[in-house]
Parts: C-alpha cells; structure tokens; sequence
C-alpha cells in the first residue's frame, strides 16, 4: 500500500458511529486525493435514541412491577434520588404516611416493601 495514502482512500469505505459501512466520496485538493464527508456521516443516528428510549421504558416496567400508580411514582422519585421528605412535600401528606406507604402498616396492608423485590432491596439496604 501507498505510505502517502491512508486506509479510507485505499478501501474508500468507514464506519459511522453506528457501526453502519459507508462508502467514502473523494475529492481533489492542491492536486491530492482527499476523503469528502457530509456531516451526516458523524451524527448519531435516530434509530439507537429510539432503542434507548425502549430499553429505558422496559426497565421502568421491570422495577416498578406489582405497584399502584401512586407507589410507582414515589418509587421513582426514590429512585431519582429525592428524600422521603421531598415527596411529602410535593404531596401535601405527612412523611409518615409516605413510610407506610413503603414498608405497609400494622392492620396487615403489605406496602410497597412487600409488593415489588426491588423495593425490598432498598428498603433492606436503607435501614443497615
């Protein structure tokens, strides 16, 4: 091979960000073959932010299993990083009641503790 050429002008084919194999235009500059890319070429592609978002929405799906509309959402602003404290401002209501909305309270009504293993886990690592 040519030292003064590199491997895109020798094959005329690269890879995008993707991974995708595109084939590589040529232009002469000052009398020398030099590659053409359009700015596409470099972008991120659509495709995989759609992927992403799916892969995102199943894992939602996965760690909020077996909870009420209501549990799920405090569940993922526990998740976020918000305190206790956080959601029961946001929600007019005691923190009590957002700790018996977690572990359940004493007529037996499992709470959330007891209806999603996810939560379980926290809940357990919480208190250590």
């Amino acid at each position: 091979m040519n030292t003064e050429t590199n491997e895109t002008l020798y094959f005329r084919y690269c890879r995008r960000l993707d991974g995708q194999l595109i084939f590589v235009d040529t232009a002469r500059h000052n009398g020398r073959l030099v590659p053409r890319f359009s700015p596409e070429d470099f972008e991120p592609s659509l495709a995989s932010a759609e992927d992403t978002s799916s892969e995102l929405d199943e894992l939602i799906a996965e760690i909020t299993q077996n909870l009420t509309g209501i549990e799920r959402r405090t569940w993922l602003q526990l998740v976020d990083g918000a305190t206790v404290l956080d959601i029961a401002a946001a929600e007019h209501v005691s923190r009590a009641a957002i700790y018996e909305r977690i572990r359940g309270n004493t007529k037996g009504q499992g709470g959330m503790v007891a209806k999603n293993p996810y939560v379980a886990i926290w809940w357990g690592l919480r208190k250590e």
